[in-house]
């Protein structure tokens, strides 16, 4: 059962640390290079995007996504136990139990599980977000609910001093561990929400035995109406992903000295999952758009693997231009065709270099 409400949860706010996840979206397999050649030569943008908002300061307020994967940590989220036994806890391949939680991560190698074992009947665990500078617009995130004691997933809002349901699953909802993730997108356009948390609830059966029922989720995009502008940096501070110093790329208003040039390979994964079996090039996908996200020539990796697409021949089957060694099996491709590429001239007083 899933529906959209109003209801309104009865835990209060709590408060822990939060960071700016300035980033749109994962890049799996990137590198930057920076070179000064002689001074006072104009650069030229060859890059559609402004270099400012590349790096996350006076871009349009039009929109900022705050992205969490749980790669490496939280990420400015706070786990509360409530009444559960457990936190919301980081997990990579399978969870401790049989026949519940998925095979692996939507996306990456690690998402966020609630263990279900000896924690029932009806205990509730929450993963809190920090309160966001611009208002909320949409939250978009990746489940997965393998099990047959499943409990209930709801995503909450705290509008003013109450918390309230925006968007809420009960029982199973995937048929087996390998089963692809479920994304949901939920638009706020129309409430001010301060801040959001994700409610796990475990079954309401109080009989033994009922531990097949670990919920998870990864891949959490929170997406705001406006971005911090540059004015709100002075040149003497530092924050997240800005540093000003002797030796350092900062904002300020001394004469640049220097050129600076960044290249990237900015790799995407891609919708869906994929199999392929060893010493095969053919690749069939379940839920995935080859003839939409790619052309014959991109680049592909599946695992540790890069390929060429030699042939597409519909959404879900292609032909790589040389056989899998390994194979794989429920796995999330990436592309690694988005070569991005930004010079800025000495003349751009606000960059300087020291």
């Amino acid at each position: 059962m899933k529906h959209f409400g109003s209801g309104y949860a009865g835990l209060g706010p709590h408060h822990g640390d939060a960071r700016d996840a300035r980033a749109t979206g994962k890049q799996r397999k990137s590198f930057s290079r920076f070179h000064a050649p002689a001074r006072g030569r104009v650069g030229a943008s060859i890059f559609s995007i402004p270099l400012a908002a590349l790096l996350g300061l006076a871009a349009p307020a039009h929109a900022l996504e705050h992205t969490t994967g749980f790669e490496v940590d939280i990420r400015g989220w706070t786990v509360i136990k409530g009444t559960s036994q457990f936190n919301w806890a980081r997990q990579t391949r399978g969870t401790h139990s049989g026949h519940t939680g998925p095979s692996g991560a939507h996306e990456g190698d690690y998402y966020l599980y609630l263990e279900a074992s000896r924690n029932y009947p009806s205990r509730t665990a929450y993963l809190q977000s920090r309160e966001f500078s611009g208002k909320i617009q949409t939250v978009s995130f990746h489940y997965h609910m393998y099990g047959a004691h499943m409990g209930s997933l709801a995503l909450e809002g705290l509008d003013g001093n109450s918390w309230f349901t925006l968007w809420t699953t009960t029982g199973q909802q995937h048929a087996n561990h390998q089963a692809p993730w479920t994304r949901e997108e939920v638009a706020l356009s129309g409430r001010t929400i301060q801040k959001i948390r994700f409610k796990g609830t475990t079954t309401d059966n109080p009989n033994g035995g009922q531990y097949r029922g670990d919920m998870a989720i990864d891949y959490v995009v929170v997406t705001t109406d406006k971005i911090v502008t540059s004015d709100h940096w002075q040149k003497t501070e530092s924050e997240d992903g800005l540093y000003y110093g002797p030796g350092n790329v900062g904002i300020g208003d001394k004469q640049p000295q220097a050129d600076l040039s960044i290249l990237g390979n900015l790799s995407k994964p891609l919708t869906g999952h994929i199999a392929v079996a060893k010493g095969s090039a053919q690749v069939t996908g379940v839920g995935t758009r080859f003839a939409h996200e790619l052309r014959v020539g991109d680049s592909i990796r599946l695992g540790d693997e890069v390929f060429v697409v030699a042939a597409i021949t519909s959404d879900t089957a292609l032909t790589l231009n040389a056989t899998h060694p390994l194979g794989a099996l429920n796995a999330t491709a990436y592309t690694d065709g988005d070569l991005l590429s930004v010079q800025t001239g000495a003349e751009v007083e606000s960059l300087v270099i020291d």
